[in-house]
């Protein structure tokens, strides 16, 4: 009994310090983690006078159930758009998932198999990250812990408050349908699941309940059947690869190989203190085998053969249950053995948390804060007069930041304000100031701010944007980002853009120079720059700018500027920009298109940059001063979600 009890009160004090610690992991400078992109959009859909305006409006047309922006529309209205009052029930799902998930592993297997679980549940910045955002990752990971622990006491225990536990079955059930629905997947599969394992003495109840949460459901089936046919997100998600699942186990595990060691060294000594399980004890290793590659599969054929919806954060649910599967091997209930895999556990994930994933600083720096505060000092430092501040950003968050900072005197000009689609060259004609204050989650004006601002005075990198300072005035410190730089004037033609007609490069309507490109033959295609990419770049983080000056006939149909990156022939990256976008018929002037390498996959072969003027309608056109520059990009702008430089 002595021995019992000890071990008991050791369980109890390592789950309380794992909790201890995540707790201090998720709250540290709460008042300092930002909102994500995501969770602005869902509080701009809260702002509606009435909850019919609110499903209508705010629900029915985002593509997840109601049950979080539901929530999250009457708590702004209890207490105002604040992200401590926002996030806090998010992070203490997130604590409570932990909590659960040492239950449901002490239940299914031992104590200390819970244990190990709850310390990566705990510290990983996986779940870390997703228990500081107002979306409905963490609150799904707890519903759906919660469903399993109840669902066991059904299943496996009935003999134990066996109404209770089908009335917090029934509950928790109707909460993973509400709130996402890979969560709502998830429940089903579940509910499928218990049909193998429930007796017959319990059958009936069993079903009972499942059709109970059914019903609860049946309010929200006309916003699902809408969803469902709206389909995914493919306008910015893009269909998985087939190794999807292997960047995913990556990227959890924080793409380090201390963190690859360790499960390792886990696995091993799993393996080394291993005494055979109890007959029923193994089937909770298949469940959790199925349970986490279940909702992949289906993710992944679906995302594949209809609409995109696989991305890392709706494997969350299923999350928990892979760590059954590297872990349940834990036989040893030794007290001592637990504390060192525990202190084992901590000392290796949670530096890795700070230092290879640097979660306070990337995360804490979201681009749409830093921007306004980067803004405010360049304005301070040369004067407000002298300094305009241009954000290419999300006008009605920066908004938020503005207010919140009482910068509201700052002279903001948002890019989507500026007339013309693509082309803010006339725009910056206008400015008199000898800085402009550039923030942006894009990268596409950077070269055209450059044109009238030649000197870069600050690159700030954020995960998501960038932040910099252009000024007319030469600075005793110079940033140069750009280290490539070739320019085909036609005087002649340079062997990048391959043969070209030397016939075509005339000197009767030049643009710049003595000679221009006279495309006078109805050609669909330009000469075309290609090259070999990796001879082009000095980090995959880099960035393309292309940019080309025309001269247009009076009637111009249309022509694009075209990007593609190719692997032995094979398109991997298609962009283009419409020529008509910057230059109007019968004007000349300079088309700019960028491309982003960090948007561009890496892992083929002989990866090929090419750029030309696409013209389908072959209609003649003068071009000149085709030019390809490559600069130093952001090598964090995807750092939340792929590997980090030290």
């Amino acid at each position: 009994m002595l021995n019992f009890s000890r071990r008991i009160s050791i369980d109890n004090a390592l789950i309380m310090l794992i909790l201890l610690i995540g707790a201090v992991l998720r709250c540290y400078r709460l008042t300092d983690i930002p909102f994500t992109y995501d969770e602005f959009s869902a509080i701009t859909r809260t702002q509606f006078s009435s909850f019919h305006e609110l499903i209508e409006n705010g629900i029915i047309i985002d593509g997840h159930p109601a049950g979080v922006q539901v929530f999250l529309f009457y708590l702004t209205k209890l207490f105002g758009v604040s992200g401590v009052v926002l996030k806090t029930p998010f992070i203490l799902c997130g604590l409570i998932s932990v909590w659960l998930i040492y239950l449901i592993g002490k239940d299914w297997f031992n104590a200390t198999v819970g244990l190990v679980a709850a310390s990566f549940l705990s510290f990983l910045q996986f779940p870390v990250m997703y228990s500081q955002i107002a979306r409905p990752y963490a609150s799904g990971l707890c519903f759906v812990l919660l469903l399993v622990y109840f669902w066991t006491r059904i299943i496996f225990h009935p003999q134990r408050k066996y109404y209770l536990n089908l009335a917090g079955y029934i509950i928790s059930g109707a909460l993973c349908a509400y709130n996402h629905h890979f969560s709502m997947l998830f429940a089903a599969m579940v509910g499928i699941t218990g049909l193998f394992y429930c007796t017959r003495d319990w059958m009936r109840h069993y079903i009972t309940a499942g059709i109970i949460i059914i019903l609860l459901y049946l309010p929200h089936l006309r916003i699902l059947l809408f969803q469902m046919g709206i389909g995914g997100i493919e306008g910015w998600l893009s269909k998985p690869r087939y190794d999807f699942i292997v960047d995913f186990i990556r990227y959890i595990f924080h793409f380090s190989v201390y963190i690859y060691l360790l499960i390792i060294v886990l696995v091993s000594l799993a393996l080394y203190w291993y005494e055979d399980f109890p007959r029923y004890r193994k089937k909770f290793f298949l469940i959790s085998v199925t349970w986490f590659l279940v909702p992949y599969l289906i993710g992944f054929f679906y995302s594949m053969y209809r609409s995109a919806v696989l991305q890392y954060s709706v494997l969350i649910f299923s999350f928990p249950f892979l760590l059954f599967v590297l872990f349940g091997l834990f036989k040893t209930e030794k007290a001592l053995h637990k504390i060192i895999l525990i202190t084992l556990i901590a000392v290796i994930v949670i530096p890795s948390l700070i230092l290879e994933r640097r979660h306070y600083t990337i995360f804490y720096n979201s681009p749409f804060s830093e921007i306004v505060r980067e803004s405010q000092k360049a304005t301070v430092e040369a004067g407000a007069s002298d300094c305009l501040v241009l954000l290419d950003t999300k006008k009605e968050i920066n908004q938020y930041y503005l207010d919140k900072y009482d910068f509201s005197q700052l002279p903001v000009h948002y890019f989507q304000d500026i007339a013309g689609k693509q082309s803010i060259i006339p725009f910056l004609d206008t400015v008199r100031t000898d800085y402009v204050a550039l923030g942006s989650i894009n990268c596409e004006i950077y070269a055209q701010v450059n044109e009238k601002f030649p000197f870069l005075v600050k690159h700030h990198t954020y995960s998501g944007g960038d932040f910099y300072l252009f000024s007319k005035i030469k600075p005793a410190k110079i940033i140069t980002e750009y280290f490539y730089e070739v320019n085909n004037g036609f005087e002649p033609s340079l062997p990048e853009w391959g043969w070209v007609d030397e016939t075509k490069c005339s000197d009767s309507l030049p643009v710049d120079g003595k000679r221009s490109y006279l495309n006078d033959s109805g050609a669909e295609f330009s000469p075309t720059f290609s090259k070999s990419l990796r001879s082009m770049i000095h980090a995959e983080s880099d960035v393309i700018d292309v940019s080309a000056d025309m001269k247009l006939p009076m009637v111009f149909p249309g022509a694009w500027l075209v990007i593609t990156v190719t692997s032995d022939g094979k398109i991997l990256k298609w962009i283009s920009v419409a020529v008509n976008d910057f230059i109007k018929p019968g004007q000349q002037g300079r088309i700019y298109q960028s491309l982003r390498l960090s948007d561009v996959e890496f892992r083929h072969h002989r990866l090929m940059f090419n750029t030309y003027i696409w013209n389908p309608t072959k209609s003649n056109y003068v071009l000149d001063n085709f030019r390809v520059r490559v600069r130093s990009g952001n090598p964090i702008v995807y750092g939340l979600y792929r590997e980090v430089g030290m």
